[in-house]
């Protein structure tokens, strides 16, 4: 008897090994699906957007400008077999930065990079923009684009009072300053300040100071005719 029942038990162990190193085998040769599905984005559209400030006629030699870049996306997420779980649009709006923008003023085109914000800022008195006709400036047109299907334009007006005070400010800042003396250079700063161009006129101040640096008695008399004419003013 207890041989028989050592058979039928090492019988049952053999069996039970087979059925496992079967199952074993199954699982192996099984293909494994994978765990988790994926996720597309579809650009629908793309644009550039010039933010020019209000109001929209220049009445002042600066103006911030900023330029988004804006995307549309159609976003889809699928599962492991392929099947549709979800879709939305998505919208992503950016800074245009460190990019050239092209400005038009009259006959004559200058370029400005955006900063890392995507922003830049005009300056009516640059020295590059001067030698436009400001008598004759109605608009500026602004233009920016990476291809030629992605651009955007924008246009400021110019007040007909501006054009006036940039067509003086242009000459009492950069007109011949060698032939002036140092009363007429104190004159040209007090007009600065009397057109409203008090950051020309300060500009205009410490140019006129770091270039006597070379001649000390000049310089001297220069900061000394600005001390009187401020005491005159008080």
């Amino acid at each position: 008897m207890p041989r028989r029942l050592d058979a039928l038990t090492g019988s049952r162990l053999l069996w039970a090994s087979a059925l496992l190193a079967t199952l074993q085998a199954c699982s192996v040769n099984e293909p494994q699906e994978p765990a988790s599905g994926h996720i597309e984005r579809e650009l629908l559209s793309h644009t550039l957007h010039i933010e020019t400030g209000e109001p929209r006629v220049l009445d002042t030699p600066h103006r911030s400008i900023r330029i988004t870049e804006n995307r549309l996306f159609r976003v889809s997420q699928y599962d492991a077999g392929g099947t549709l779980l979800d879709q939305h649009r998505q919208y992503q709006s950016l800074p245009w930065a460190n990019r050239t923008v092209d400005i038009q003023l009259g006959e004559l085109q200058v370029q400005r990079e955006t900063d890392s914000e995507g922003t830049f800022r005009l300056n009516l008195l640059d020295e590059d923009i001067v030698p436009v006709d400001f008598d004759q400036l109605r608009t500026i047109e602004f233009d920016a684009r990476t291809s030629a299907e992605v651009h955007a334009e924008a246009v400021l007006l110019v007040d007909r009072e501006l054009r006036t005070v940039l067509h003086e400010a242009s000459e009492l800042i950069y007109d011949n300053l060698e032939e002036d003396d140092v009363e007429q250079w104190v004159k040209r700063i007090h007009r600065l300040s009397e057109l409203g161009l008090k950051e020309e006129a300060s500009q205009l101040e410490n140019m006129l100071i770091l270039l006597t640096t070379g001649d000390p008695h000049l310089q001297g008399e220069f900061i000394q005719a600005l001390d009187n004419s401020l005491q005159h003013q008080e």
